[in-house]
């Protein structure tokens, strides 16, 4: 009788051991994660500046060039530059919350594809650019992220499209948020 009790409190020990390795482990994932985030912030921030650098030595090709307005091709090679820095901020920002949090990358998409709706020069470089890199992509056998990111922020201009909801006149140049 008494190797029962001590087989009993045995078990209840190892089950209570495991339980709280487990809480343990949970912990620390949680606290890896939010280190994870906070060592993304530097190089988000790192991006926004260069974006914003590029786009204010620059406002006049950054306004002439979202509105869809002709531009010189020098013009022409600094606005796909400023464009290619854009879409390539938005992507990091998708892969990151897709893979780490905190936000949901649906709502980078949705708010990117809505930016390609509302300006038409910005709408006639993502359709430029999307094809060869979705190619490119592929032929290098990028990580799925970047596919996704490209087909499903079509998917919802595809949705804009059908919906046409209203342009507001004035529009925001600098049009994220995060």
């Amino acid at each position: 009788m008494k190797s029962m009790n001590w087989k009993t409190f045995a078990e209840v020990v190892g089950i209570a051991a495991i339980v709280g390795s487990l809480v343990f482990v949970g912990m620390q994932l949680r606290q890896e994660q939010e280190i994870a985030i906070v060592d993304t912030y530097g190089p988000v921030v790192e991006s926004n500046v260069a974006v914003l650098s590029l786009i204010g030595e620059n406002p006049e090709i950054w306004e002439k060039g979202l509105l869809g307005d002709e531009l010189s091709t020098s013009d022409e090679i600094i606005f796909s530059g400023m464009v290619r820095a854009v879409f390539s901020r938005h992507a990091q920002m998708y892969i990151r919350f897709a893979r780490i949090g905190p936000g949901d990358p649906e709502e980078i998409m949705k708010d990117f594809a809505y930016a390609i709706y509302m300006f038409p020069g910005l709408r006639r470089q993502w359709e430029a650019d999307y094809e060869f890199l979705d190619h490119r992509d592929t032929a290098l056998d990028r990580p799925q992220t970047f596919l996704d990111f490209r087909f499903e922020t079509n998917q919802y201009l595809s949705d804009l499209d059908k919906l046409q909801p209203i342009v507001p006149a004035k529009k925001p140049f600098i049009f994220w948020s995060f």
